[in-house]
Protein backbone atom coordinates (compact mmCIF):
# COMPACT_ATOMS: atom_id res chain seq x y z
CA UNK A 1 0.00 0.00 0.00
CA UNK A 2 2.67 2.36 1.00
CA UNK A 3 4.55 1.51 -2.06
CA UNK A 4 1.62 2.44 -4.28
CA UNK A 5 1.19 5.63 -2.55
CA UNK A 6 4.63 6.53 -3.11
CA UNK A 7 4.66 5.85 -6.30
CA UNK A 8 1.47 7.58 -7.30
CA UNK A 9 2.81 10.78 -5.47
CA UNK A 10 6.28 10.61 -7.21
CA UNK A 11 4.62 10.19 -10.25
CA UNK A 12 2.21 13.23 -9.48
CA UNK A 13 5.39 15.37 -9.00
CA UNK A 14 7.11 14.07 -12.01
CA UNK A 15 3.90 15.30 -14.04
CA UNK A 16 3.87 18.40 -12.24
CA UNK A 17 7.87 18.84 -12.79
CA UNK A 18 7.53 18.48 -16.34
CA UNK A 19 4.99 21.60 -16.91
CA UNK A 20 7.19 23.87 -14.93
CA UNK A 21 9.22 25.99 -16.58
CA UNK A 22 13.36 25.72 -16.76
CA UNK A 23 13.97 28.61 -14.21
CA UNK A 24 11.15 26.67 -11.88
CA UNK A 25 12.88 23.40 -12.40
CA UNK A 26 16.47 24.24 -11.64
CA UNK A 27 15.17 26.10 -8.12
CA UNK A 28 13.21 23.68 -7.37
CA UNK A 29 16.28 21.29 -7.56
CA UNK A 30 18.54 23.64 -5.66
CA UNK A 31 15.62 23.64 -2.62
CA UNK A 32 15.44 19.88 -2.57
CA UNK A 33 19.63 20.27 -2.48
CA UNK A 34 19.43 22.74 0.42
CA UNK A 35 16.92 20.34 2.42
CA UNK A 36 19.77 17.52 2.06
CA UNK A 37 22.14 19.61 3.34
CA UNK A 38 20.04 21.00 6.12
CA UNK A 39 18.65 17.83 7.46
CA UNK A 40 21.31 15.44 6.85
CA UNK A 41 24.79 17.27 7.23
CA UNK A 42 26.10 18.65 10.63
CA UNK A 43 27.07 22.32 10.81
CA UNK A 44 28.76 22.53 14.17
CA UNK A 45 32.02 20.40 15.68
CA UNK A 46 32.87 19.89 19.48
CA UNK A 47 35.53 18.05 20.32
CA UNK A 48 35.21 17.25 24.66
CA UNK A 49 38.01 16.59 27.07
CA UNK A 50 37.38 13.09 27.05
CA UNK A 51 38.11 13.24 23.20
CA UNK A 52 35.28 12.39 21.54
CA UNK A 53 33.90 14.37 19.06
CA UNK A 54 30.73 15.24 18.63
CA UNK A 55 28.47 16.46 16.01
CA UNK A 56 25.42 19.22 16.04
CA UNK A 57 22.95 18.87 13.47
CA UNK A 58 20.60 21.87 12.82
CA UNK A 59 17.63 19.58 13.68
CA UNK A 60 18.59 19.62 17.30
CA UNK A 61 16.70 20.92 20.35
CA UNK A 62 19.37 23.45 21.15
CA UNK A 63 18.87 24.86 18.67
CA UNK A 64 15.32 24.85 18.62
CA UNK A 65 14.01 28.30 17.42
CA UNK A 66 16.35 28.76 14.77
CA UNK A 67 15.36 25.13 12.95
CA UNK A 68 12.38 26.58 13.57
CA UNK A 69 12.63 29.15 11.39
CA UNK A 70 14.58 27.64 8.47
CA UNK A 71 12.59 24.05 8.51
CA UNK A 72 8.93 27.09 8.34
CA UNK A 73 10.90 29.26 5.58
CA UNK A 74 12.24 25.51 3.62
CA UNK A 75 8.16 24.51 3.94
CA UNK A 76 7.05 27.39 2.54
CA UNK A 77 9.71 27.72 -0.64
CA UNK A 78 8.57 24.49 -1.18
CA UNK A 79 5.10 25.04 -1.05
CA UNK A 80 5.34 28.15 -3.14
CA UNK A 81 7.26 26.95 -5.80
CA UNK A 82 5.64 23.09 -6.27
CA UNK A 83 2.30 23.73 -4.96
CA UNK A 84 -0.65 26.00 -6.95
CA UNK A 85 -2.89 25.24 -4.12
CA UNK A 86 -0.88 26.68 -1.07
CA UNK A 87 0.10 29.47 -3.54
CA UNK A 88 -3.23 30.26 -4.01
CA UNK A 89 -3.79 30.01 -0.04
CA UNK A 90 -1.24 32.54 0.49
CA UNK A 91 -2.32 35.01 -1.95
CA UNK A 92 -5.64 34.82 -0.94
CA UNK A 93 -5.92 35.03 2.93
CA UNK A 94 -2.27 37.08 3.41
CA UNK A 95 -2.51 38.83 0.27
CA UNK A 96 1.09 38.74 -1.33
CA UNK A 97 1.33 39.30 -4.60
CA UNK A 98 2.65 36.28 -7.04
CA UNK A 99 5.74 37.22 -7.15
CA UNK A 100 7.98 34.47 -7.12
CA UNK A 101 11.07 35.75 -7.62
CA UNK A 102 10.48 38.07 -4.39
CA UNK A 103 9.10 35.66 -2.21
CA UNK A 104 12.07 33.17 -3.24
CA UNK A 105 14.58 36.35 -2.63
CA UNK A 106 12.87 36.83 0.82
CA UNK A 107 12.75 33.27 2.16
CA UNK A 108 16.23 32.62 1.65
CA UNK A 109 17.24 35.59 3.35
CA UNK A 110 15.82 34.67 6.42
CA UNK A 111 17.29 31.29 6.14
CA UNK A 112 21.06 32.62 5.17
CA UNK A 113 20.59 34.86 8.18
CA UNK A 114 19.30 32.09 10.42
CA UNK A 115 22.80 30.39 9.61
CA UNK A 116 24.79 33.83 9.63
CA UNK A 117 23.43 33.62 13.59
CA UNK A 118 24.81 30.19 14.34
CA UNK A 119 27.92 30.77 13.17
CA UNK A 120 28.41 34.31 14.65
CA UNK A 121 27.45 32.61 17.55
CA UNK A 122 30.01 29.46 16.95
CA UNK A 123 32.51 31.74 16.58
CA UNK A 124 32.26 33.85 19.41
CA UNK A 125 33.07 30.99 21.34
CA UNK A 126 35.71 28.98 19.21
CA UNK A 127 37.58 32.55 20.20
CA UNK A 128 36.79 31.30 23.95
CA UNK A 129 37.68 27.43 23.12
CA UNK A 130 39.15 25.34 20.47
CA UNK A 131 36.83 22.60 21.35
CA UNK A 132 33.74 24.30 19.82
CA UNK A 133 34.24 24.60 15.67
CA UNK A 134 31.95 24.79 12.68
CA UNK A 135 32.04 22.41 10.34
CA UNK A 136 33.01 22.02 6.40
CA UNK A 137 29.77 21.44 5.75
CA UNK A 138 28.04 24.24 7.44
CA UNK A 139 30.65 26.87 5.23
CA UNK A 140 29.36 24.67 2.28
CA UNK A 141 25.52 25.18 2.99
CA UNK A 142 26.28 28.71 3.66
CA UNK A 143 27.74 29.32 0.21
CA UNK A 144 25.03 27.30 -1.30
CA UNK A 145 22.77 29.35 0.15
CA UNK A 146 24.92 32.67 -0.74
CA UNK A 147 24.91 31.26 -4.62
CA UNK A 148 21.08 30.97 -4.46
CA UNK A 149 20.17 34.18 -2.91
CA UNK A 150 22.27 36.02 -5.25
CA UNK A 151 21.11 33.90 -8.15
CA UNK A 152 17.85 35.02 -7.43
CA UNK A 153 18.79 38.56 -6.81
CA UNK A 154 20.41 38.91 -10.15
CA UNK A 155 16.69 37.16 -11.43
CA UNK A 156 14.82 39.98 -9.99
CA UNK A 157 16.75 42.52 -11.27
CA UNK A 158 16.50 40.98 -14.90
CA UNK A 159 13.03 40.38 -14.68
CA UNK A 160 12.31 44.09 -13.85
CA UNK A 161 14.61 45.65 -16.82
CA UNK A 162 12.58 43.30 -18.82
CA UNK A 163 8.89 44.59 -17.89
CA UNK A 164 9.61 48.15 -16.73
CA UNK A 165 7.37 50.25 -18.16
CA UNK A 166 4.94 47.77 -18.47
CA UNK A 167 2.80 48.60 -15.63
CA UNK A 168 -0.69 47.92 -15.94
CA UNK A 169 -3.60 50.20 -14.49
CA UNK A 170 -7.13 48.72 -14.11
CA UNK A 171 -9.69 51.30 -14.02
CA UNK A 172 -12.50 50.09 -11.66
CA UNK A 173 -15.97 51.22 -13.15
CA UNK A 174 -19.13 51.61 -11.42
CA UNK A 175 -21.74 50.77 -13.85
CA UNK A 176 -24.17 52.45 -11.35
CA UNK A 177 -22.46 55.54 -11.26
CA UNK A 178 -21.41 55.37 -15.16
CA UNK A 179 -25.56 55.15 -16.09
CA UNK A 180 -26.00 58.30 -13.51
CA UNK A 181 -23.52 60.20 -15.33
CA UNK A 182 -24.65 59.11 -18.90
CA UNK A 183 -28.13 60.27 -17.29
CA UNK A 184 -26.47 63.78 -16.59
CA UNK A 185 -25.26 64.30 -19.42
CA UNK A 186 -28.67 63.15 -21.54
CA UNK A 187 -30.44 65.52 -19.27
CA UNK A 188 -28.13 68.37 -19.99
CA UNK A 189 -28.10 68.00 -23.95
CA UNK A 190 -31.95 68.45 -23.48
CA UNK A 191 -31.95 71.64 -21.47
CA UNK A 192 -28.97 72.70 -23.67
CA UNK A 193 -30.97 72.54 -27.13
CA UNK A 194 -33.89 74.21 -25.09
CA UNK A 195 -31.65 76.90 -24.19
CA UNK A 196 -30.44 77.41 -27.60
CA UNK A 197 -33.79 77.44 -29.13
CA UNK A 198 -34.73 80.40 -26.76
CA UNK A 199 -31.98 82.29 -27.83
Amino acid sequence: MHKKDFKHYLSLFLHKFTRFTKNQKTFVLYLFGLAFFLIFFPIISIKPVAEEWYRIWLLNSHLFSTMVIVMISLVVLFGWNMSFRFKNIVINYFGFKENDLLINFAFLWIILTAFFAIGNTAGVMSEVTSAISMTGMYYFTWTYLLIGLVMTLISIIKHAKEHSGKTKIINVVDEESLKDISNKKSLKGLFDHETSDEE
